[in-house]
């Protein structure tokens, strides 16, 4: 993990139980697909078997950790946050949240939380003794009442804060998702921003089937909405530029080649009034 010791084996075995080695789980198999390193041979098995018969996988994998990173400096850089909330953590990468944010403004808070145990566990043994502006929180988005309590705990709630849902939306069902949406816009000041990636299926609609191969994964499998409906996730904020689009066309960064549009990967920021 970014060539810092971390003993994997050790830290399953002090989940006592709650670590089913045989099974898949999603933030491994977005690791996997996005060229990580943490995962088992449950995880390679059907990420290898995903990715065979979606090869566009890999790619959106890729696009959601550079929309991550594009996300953190502008909410940081250019609109001025310095509270970030991660709602559904990957296994430890590059380019983490806190790394991102503290390259813009070292005060920068960021929470970290997800009800994976595995998961936390890999974030709290990597991230936690290096910085003390992180916090954690076990607990994930189809509880964002928790989420929300365990992160006042490291952040001001009653200034804006910046959620990041980028890999936990496309588990929830719709009222999972509305509810956890409303939670989060009654609860965070105004000027707060809630940031998203999806999985859509307009390019290559085969990926509609994706949630069928990745049935058994924790914490569920993942769902590709219509750009339509998560439009509709969106009401009650105000969508900053340039609005609800394909991943590589938000806000790219320069360079001399063409943006590809047609991802099935769709990233909105809207700002509460």
């Amino acid at each position: 993990m970014s060539g810092m010791a971390f003993d994997r084996l050790a830290a399953e075995r002090d989940l006592h139980g709650r670590y089913g080695p045989d099974c898949a789980a999603m933030p491994r198999l977005w690791a996997f697909w996005g060229g990580g390193k943490d995962f088992n041979p449950a995880d390679r098995a059907l990420g290898e078997t995903v990715a065979a018969r979606f090869p566009q996988v890999e790619t959106l994998a890729l696009h959601r950790l550079a929309f991550r990173s594009r996300v953190v400096r502008a909410l940081v850089g250019e609109c001025g946050v310095d509270q970030l909330l991660v709602v559904g953590v990957d296994m430890p990468m590059h380019d983490e949240v806190h790394q991102v944010a503290h390259s813009v403004n070292p005060d920068a808070r960021v929470v970290y939380a997800d009800a994976d145990a595995l998961a936390m566990l890999y974030a709290e043994a990597m991230f936690r003794g290096r910085i003390n502006t992180c916090g954690f929180v076990r607990a994930g988005l189809d509880d964002p009442r928790a989420v929300l309590d365990g992160a006042a705990a490291t952040l001001d709630l009653r200034r804006p804060v910046a959620v990041l849902l980028i890999n936990s939306l496309d588990v929830l069902t719709d009222p999972q998702a509305v509810e956890a949406l409303a939670a989060f816009r009654a609860a965070l000041a105004a000027g707060s921003y809630i940031g998203f990636c999806h999985l859509t299926a307009e390019y290559d609609h085969g990926l509609a089937a994706l949630g069928s191969v990745c049935a058994e994964t924790s914490p569920g499998p993942p769902r590709v909405r219509t750009p339509n409906a998560l439009a509709a996730f969106c009401a009650g904020m105000v969508m900053i530029r340039p609005g609800l689009v394909s991943a590589p066309v938000w806000r790219p960064d320069p360079g001399p080649w063409p943006v590809t549009a047609d991802v099935d990967l769709w990233c909105g920021v809207g700002v509460l009034p």
